[in-house]
């Protein structure tokens, strides 16, 4: 097993806003698009997992992106009637993703806690994505992963199954 079991990912979940969606838009981000279909290409099951409130349906600006066609699952948890951090929110997650183990779950965001910390505590794997490191007062939990862009995703599952 290389590099701590990441080669079993199977499903990666992404958050929305911040992720794939530029912070405070409803839109998809298009460079956003080429590594969803990149990355179902290579067999990886996708959920979308947004907190969200009923108007903020994220199926629309999937659909209008041309993005929903990649997404085995859509999380949202005005659906749900609880949101993350709550734990019923990564069980969801876990059940959305179809796994043997939430260890095969690669759960991608730009929220310290409720993206990286609970989903590493729930036995996921992490990756907090941002373009600025995090700040002082904030503490990457151990076994997590930083990426300033989307599109560094698909060449670090690369090295994390190969080892190279």
């Amino acid at each position: 097993m290389s590099q701590g079991g990441w080669h079993v990912i199977r499903c990666i979940a992404f958050d929305f806003g911040g992720t794939l969606a530029p912070r405070h838009s409803k839109a998809v981000d298009p460079d956003a698009i080429v590594v969803l279909s990149l990355l179902r290409s290579r067999g990886y099951r996708l959920v979308l997992a947004s907190n969200t409130l009923p108007h903020q349906d994220r199926r629309a600006a999937l659909v209008q992106a041309g993005a929903d066609r990649f997404f085995a699952a859509l999380i949202q948890s005005h659906q749900l009637g609880f949101a993350k951090p709550q734990p019923q929110f990564y069980e969801a997650v876990e059940e959305a993703a179809t796994v043997d183990s939430p260890g095969q779950i690669l759960f991608v965001g730009n929220n310290i806690t409720k993206d990286v910390a609970m989903p590493i505590e729930y036995g996921m794997r992490a990756v907090l994505l941002r373009s600025e490191p995090p700040a002082p007062c904030e503490r990457l939990p151990a076994g997590a992963l930083l990426l300033s862009t989307l599109h560094e995703l698909p060449g670090l599952l690369d090295h994390l199954e190969t080892g190279c």
